[in-house]
C-alpha cells in the first residue's frame, strides 16, 4: 500500500514536470523574435578602436544577421555549440593572443545571442565592435 502511494506521488511529479516543460516551450515559441520575410535594408557599422568607423548598407532578403553578413562577405568565423563565433570582420581578424573579440550590438544595446539567431528587419542597425579583454 505504501509503495503504491510512493509510486503515485512519483508519477504525479513526473506528469507535472512534463506539463511545465511543455508550457515553457509553448510560451517560448509564442514570444521568440519572429523573422521578417522579403527585402530589407540593414545598416552595419564596423567599429575598431583608434580607427575610422566603417558603415555598410546591406540590401538583403535574409532573415538572420549571419546570412546577410555572409552574403556581403563581411564576416568569417568558426561554428561552435552556440553558433558562429565571429573571428574576422571586413578583413580585420580578432587576435586571440590580445584577447580581442567581436561584440555585436543593436543600436548601441548589447545583443546576447549568436549572430545565427539574430532576426533582422528593415531599417535595423547593428554594430560590430572589436573589443579587447575577456
Amino acid at each position: 500500500m505504501k509503495q503504491n502511494k510512493n509510486l503515485l506521488k512519483a508519477l504525479i511529479a513526473c506528469a507535472a514536470f512534463v506539463v511545465i516543460i511543455v508550457a515553457m516551450l509553448l510560451v517560448y515559441n509564442q514570444f521568440k523574435p519572429g523573422t521578417v520575410k522579403g527585402a530589407k535594408e540593414v545598416t552595419i557599422q564596423v567599429v575598431i578602436p583608434d580607427e575610422e568607423t566603417k558603415e555598410f548598407t546591406l540590401h538583403t532578403d535574409a532573415e538572420y544577421l549571419r546570412q546577410a553578413l555572409e552574403e556581403e562577405n563581411l564576416i568569417k568565423g568558426t561554428d561552435g555549440d552556440y553558433g558562429l563565433f565571429i573571428t574576422e570582420v571586413n578583413g580585420r581578424v580578432a587576435q586571440d593572443t590580445n584577447q580581442e573579440w567581436w561584440c555585436i550590438t543593436k543600436e548601441g544595446g548589447q545583443v546576447n545571442t549568436s549572430v545565427d539567431s539574430i532576426a533582422i528587419a528593415d531599417d535595423d542597425q547593428y554594430e560590430l565592435t572589436l573589443t579587447v579583454g575577456y
